[in-house]
């Protein structure tokens, strides 16, 4: 029987995804506040009885398996919060829990528990066009970036020759990657377009798509030059805000030809003021805290 700790759920649907190889799963809740306050009480599509305390899963092939679970309240956890942060004394916060790592036995005090001081970078590219792009990006990150840097890649849409080439670049270069995928809900309206699902990849499933330890993640553009070190936006105070974004850069005077904002019909019709971009997610560079729930 194996054992490992990977997701959070959708907010407001219950719905999550977890990877995992064939084999035999015990699915549970996580240690901590998850099962001090709730507990099953049915399941359906699992291999053990719907009464059974112990919900096991096997996979015997790579065919995905949609298992129902129902949980509730215990009877004198009613007037309590998951969401609570507990006392500051005891760390028994929910966010703490699950920054702790995945074994969910460590505890905070422990200095194997402790975060690197890692930036988490996600892009996505499609194409060959937009990998070699992506593999310019990276290197002007690592150039301008003195921290370690982990990049993140959507694994959907990557050909073979990039899945191939990238552990010798990352061997070349002194950098990890990780590829993730998620699969897109039955339950959300399904997107036909390839840009649109690549879209959705990039806004909607930011706060899924990433291990539990990951508090931060900034996305880059497949097609962005970085000029500058990106700590500096990683460790922004962001205030509580669950995005923050990058203005627009305006001291290459040799671009200006391209900012149809400053000339013709734009330029007077904006009569001084500043350009803002009618698109949030339209932004190239941005910071998202993955454990705050955005609006």
């Amino acid at each position: 029987m194996k054992f490992f700790i990977l997701n959070t759920s959708v907010g407001l649907q219950g719905y999550f995804q977890l990877k995992a190889n064939p084999g035999a799963w015990m699915l549970k809740l996580r240690k901590g506040r998850s099962d001090e306050i709730y507990k099953i009480y049915s399941h359906d599509g699992a291999d053990s009885p719907s009464d059974s305390d112990d919900l096991v899963v096997v996979l015997s092939n790579f065919k995905s398996r949609i298992i129902k679970v129902k949980v509730q309240k215990k009877p004198d956890k009613f007037n309590e919060e998951l969401l609570s942060d507990g006392t500051e004394e005891n760390d028994t916060g929910f966010w703490k829990s699950l920054t702790r790592g995945f074994t969910g036995g460590g505890k905070a005090e422990e200095p194997k528990q402790e975060k690197d001081d890692v930036i988490n970078i996600f892009s996505v590219a499609s194409g060959h066009l937009y990998e070699r792009f992506l593999r310019i990006m990276m290197l002007s990150v690592l150039k301008n970036t003195k921290t370690p840097v982990k990049f993140w890649f959507l694994k959907n849409y990557l050909s073979p020759a990039f899945k191939e080439f990238i552990p010798h670049m990352a061997k070349q270069y002194g950098f990890h990657y990780e590829l993730v995928q998620y699969k897109w809900p039955r339950w959300l309206h399904q997107q036909t377009e390839k840009q649109r699902i690549i879209w959705g990849y990039k806004i909607l499933f930011l706060d899924v798509l990433f291990p539990l330890a990951v508090d931060k993640i900034l996305f880059v553009d497949a097609d962005q030059i970085v000029r500058t070190d990106l700590k500096d936006l990683r460790d922004f105070d962001l205030e509580g805000a669950p995005y923050g974004y990058t203005p627009f850069c305006e001291s290459r005077r040799e671009m200006d030809g391209y900012r149809f904002w400053k000339s013709g019909y734009w330029a007077s019709h904006l009569a001084g003021r500043k350009y803002h971009i009618r698109c949030w997610f339209s932004s190239t560079i941005f910071l998202r805290d993955v454990h705050t729930v955005p609006c």
